[in-house]
């Protein structure tokens, strides 16, 4: 019922105020929910949604360089700096959630046991290729797995099997043809990729959670669309599909 009500409401306010085109920054982790009801939301209310993706990082960095836009996605963090700085509007950022890190295999394989530290560090060793985004472009699981294979120790050996990828999509699509045994990046990715599957989540003691919200771009040329297009996703609807793919949803 308030799924109706917010799209009969969203209808009334694109009629009022003509049809406009969202433009929105996109990190790969919530992609394939903001995508999904990005249609929906269309469907419901006459607003077009153009999606520029990237990684968390390189969307902050885009943002912060000046490129135009409505709806900005990245980590609470990056958006607060973003507000901080003026170029997404103050006091209009909205949660979307908090997701972890996990592990994926092809589907059909054997997956390893990571469910505790020595046995992810024994997976990673047995593993003859590893891939995960490549911390150079931005994206937070891939900065954090490199920093957690530092701390572990297992850099200097397992550094002659990695194949760093621009984003854990891309890398995950490797995975699923089988031409890399393991991928790591956010559970939401993982769980998108219906040719991998996932071991697991890194165990509770090295585990990380990255949490994500939007925010109205402070050039935004449709404002009122974007606040509408947060609003969307922030409903109850947009909550559940978040949960399905491992988001912590407050």
């Amino acid at each position: 019922m308030q799924r109706f009500i917010l799209a009969g409401v969203l209808a009334l306010v694109a009629a009022l105020a003509g049809a406009a085109e969202v433009v929105v920054f996109c990190p790969g982790a919530v992609q394939t929910v903001v995508t999904e009801q990005a249609r929906s939301y269309t469907q419901a209310t006459g607003h077009t949604v153009k999606f520029i993706y990237g990684t968390a990082g390189s969307v902050a960095k885009r943002v912060a360089d000046g490129e135009s836009g409505d709806v900005v996605i990245t980590t609470v963090q990056m958006l607060a700096n973003l507000a901080k700085s003026g170029q997404v509007a103050a006091n209009s950022t909205l949660d979307l959630g908090s997701m972890g890190v996990g592990v994926a295999v092809r589907a059909g394989a054997a997956p390893p046991d990571v469910r505790s530290v020595d046995a992810f560090k024994a997976a990673m060793r047995a593993a003859r290729s590893i891939t995960f985004a490549d911390p150079a472009f931005g994206g937070q699981s891939g900065i954090y797995v490199a920093k957690l294979f530092d701390e572990l120790g297992l850099a200097a050996e397992l550094k002659p099997k990695l194949q760093l990828r621009p984003g854990a999509p891309e890398a995950f699509i490797e995975v699923a043809r089988g031409d890399i045994d393991v991928g790591l990046g956010q559970i939401s990715e993982i769980l998108a990729n219906k040719g991998v599957v996932m071991a697991g989540p890194l165990p509770p003691a090295i585990q990380s959670s990255t949490a994500f919200a939007a925010g109205v771009h402070s050039g935004a040329k449709a404002g009122d669309a974007a606040r509408t297009f947060i609003d969307y996703l922030v409903a109850p609807a947009a909550q559940a599909r978040f949960r399905e793919l491992g988001f912590e949803v407050k």
